[in-house]
């Protein structure tokens, strides 16, 4: 295979190069894509694991965990797994436990690391297959890689993940693939989900901003159940805002739910309306309008540039009024009823 970039894109070695025209993409026969990372990154990986396979039709496909951010994992559309326990029962695995397991995958002809971590970086050294890409943070960090390519914050994380695979002469396909089934749309009693909680406060959309855009759209949309769904952790729970919405007949809890019934309830809404979280990432993946609250993280990295997504990001770091945020979810959703 040929090594597809210009300086500054990507990065190979001399030996990486050769390493690459050694391979022939008919006979590629394993691969490994090492993905660690919360429920948001383990969705969108869905995506490269699609078009690897489509790639390298004759190869299997392995995807590479570690225990600790191992839920939603996309496992279903993989050949088998690779796991790397960090923790046992509550407590940290000695190192030589780890180092075990890194080593116990064998025989792959390409790593493809989409973590970056260090765990990842091991895996990546000690596995000895034939090729490694992967994503360094620093230059320094090339020595773990036969080739890297360049991350940016303005570029849609699906998409630089995607050039992993262009550098090898990759086609892929658009729309983006996430293997889901299609749930179709919730019709007789069509509703709008808001999840208001996210990895780290810094990134939470405040609860009094979110009941203040609950009445307005509650309001403005009668037509429509606005759901608001509950998180596993105290923090991401939404009885209190529920309760201040109360006077709202269409204004309901909707209680946790278990990860293929949360991709089904999250497909079959009108539209999703949340902070920068996994959550509106599973609703992308189901081909669910969305809009993102953008204020404390990059926006360009999570919003596709397909007409379904929206984002209220005023370009400066400040949190968006409830009035700006209504005022962006209100256009959204009439183009959104415009066009379905």
């Amino acid at each position: 295979m040929d090594l597809w970039f210009q300086r500054g894109a990507a990065w190979a070695s001399k030996k990486g190069c050769k390493k690459a025209e050694a391979l022939d993409r008919q006979s590629v026969k394993n691969i490994t894509v090492i993905r660690h990372g919360a429920i948001g990154d383990q969705v969108v990986t869905r995506v490269f694991i699609q078009e690897a396979k489509r790639f390298f039709p004759n190869a299997k496909i392995t995807l590479s965990l570690v225990n600790t951010h191992a839920y939603g994992a996309p496992t279903d559309i993989v050949d088998s797994v690779h796991m790397v326990h960090k923790k046992i029962d509550g407590q940290k695995t000695s190192i030589m436990q780890r180092f075990k397991e890194i080593k116990s995958l064998k025989n792959q002809d390409i790593i493809f690391d989409l973590a970056g971590t260090s765990i990842a970086k091991w895996i990546s050294l000690l596995c000895g297959a034939k090729l490694c890409i992967g994503y360094p943070y620093r230059e320094i960090e090339n020595i773990f890689y036969d080739v890297t390519v360049k991350r940016s914050d303005m570029v849609l994380e699906t998409e630089n993940m995607l050039h992993q695979l262009y550098i090898l002469g990759a086609k892929t396909q658009r729309p983006f693939d996430y293997g889901y089934e299609d749930y179709g749309v919730e019709e007789e009693n069509p509703y709008i989900v808001y999840f208001t909680s996210a990895s780290n406060e810094g990134k939470t959309w405040p609860k009094e901003h979110f009941i203040a855009l609950g009445e307005k759209m509650a309001e403005a949309y009668p037509q429509y159940q606005h759901r608001f769904l509950d998180g596993l952790h105290a923090h991401e729970k939404v009885d209190d805002i529920v309760a201040s919405l109360s006077q709202y007949t269409n204004v309901a809890k909707q209680e946790v739910l278990a990860y293929e019934e949360a991709m089904r309830f999250l497909a079959r809404a009108k539209m999703a309306i949340s902070n920068d979280t996994g959550v509106r990432n599973m609703a992308v993946a189901v081909n669910t309008p969305t809009l993102g609250i953008f204020f404390a993280t990059i926006p360009y990295r999570y919003w596709p540039r397909d007409g379904m997504h929206e984002i209220a990001f005023t370009g400066e770091k400040q949190i968006p009024t409830s009035e700006y945020v209504f005022e962006v979810s209100s256009h959204h959703l009439r183009k959104i009823e415009n066009e379905h």
